[in-house]
Formats: structure tokens, C-alpha cells, sequence
């Protein structure tokens, strides 16, 4: 499975993020003299170092399936016969969904994965559920590609009407 298109965090976005092992690790320093504290500094290390170098939007496919996900937090596969439609779709993220992230809605029906973007290819499954992948600028292009990778008249892979 290769990478079709990645989008990282925007930068307001990875400072709420860093806000809960920033302050960890604040804590866990006052109390290093303890292993407790060590363990508990190294976790919260590793944690800013994801979120810094890591984390972000993410769409992989290949012949059989395509995975969406908002790396490293959640993940969704689906194969190729469980997708109906794939096209590009503007959304408001705060309107629509209520934020950034990982958002369910009853408005829209749909999950939205978002780093912060508008532009995001929708994916529609033959059960009727939808999910949002957010990537802006890269949204044109992952739709291409995915045009590619899809079976040939299985898959309604378009552009927004």
C-alpha cells in the first residue's frame, strides 16, 4: 500500500496538541527523582516528538483497498467493493463537523478527517457511510491517483460538480 496524499497538522493545531504532554512532561521533571517520573518524561517526549514530526491526514490505496487516517490517533480501511463513490468535496470543518480532527456528524453524515483544509476527497460506501479526508491543496491530485487504483466500473471516482 503506498501513500496517495499526506497533509500535516497546521501549526495552531499541533500547539493545542503539544498543551497535554507539554505539561507531563512539566511534572514528570519535578519528579525525576523517581523511575516513575522517568518513564513518565520519556513518554511524554515521545509523544511530543509524534506529534512534531508524524502526525497529520493521511490516504493510502492500492489495488485492493484504500486506508484512510489521521495518523498516529485513528485508521480506517476499506476495500475497493465496499466504496460506491470518490470525489472532491469543500467542507467547513467548524460549520459542519465542529472542529479539526476526527468528527462525526448528523449534518453532513458523515466522519471528517481534517488537518485544518476545506478541500477533502469524500468517500461514499455502499452502506451508505461517508468519510471526509481533508487535504487541500492535495486533494486533486489524490483523486487522480485513486482514479487509477480503483477497479474499472466498480468505483464512481469524480470531481466535485
Amino acid at each position: 500500500m503506498r501513500t496517495i496524499a499526506y497533509r500535516p497538522f497546521d501549526t495552531s493545531l499541533r500547539a493545542i496538541l503539544f498543551v497535554g504532554p507539554a505539561i507531563l512532561l512539566l511534572v514528570a521533571l519535578l519528579n525525576v527523582d523517581s523511575p516513575a517520573g522517568w518513564i513518565v518524561a520519556g513518554a511524554a517526549v515521545a509523544v511530543l516528538i509524534i506529534i512534531t514530526f508524524f502526525s497529520g491526514v493521511r490516504v493510502r490505496a492500492d489495488e485492493t483497498s484504500v486506508a484512510v487516517s489521521l495518523v498516529p490517533f485513528w485508521g480506517k480501511r476499506l476495500r475497493w467493493s465496499e466504496v460506491e463513490s470518490v470525489f472532491v468535496e469543500e467542507v467547513r470543518p467548524f460549520e459542519d463537523f465542529g472542529g479539526w480532527g476526527i468528527k462525526g456528524s448528523q449534518k453532513r453524515h458523515g466522519i471528517l478527517l481534517s488537518a485544518g483544509d476545506t478541500r477533502s476527497v469524500k468517500f461514499v460506501l455502499t452502506d451508505g457511510r461517508r468519510y471526509l479526508v481533508a487535504l487541500g491543496d492535495g486533494t486533486d491530485a489524490a483523486v487522480r491517483e485513486l482514479r487509477s487504483l480503483a477497479p474499472q466500473g466498480t468505483v464512481d471516482v469524480r470531481f466535485a460538480e
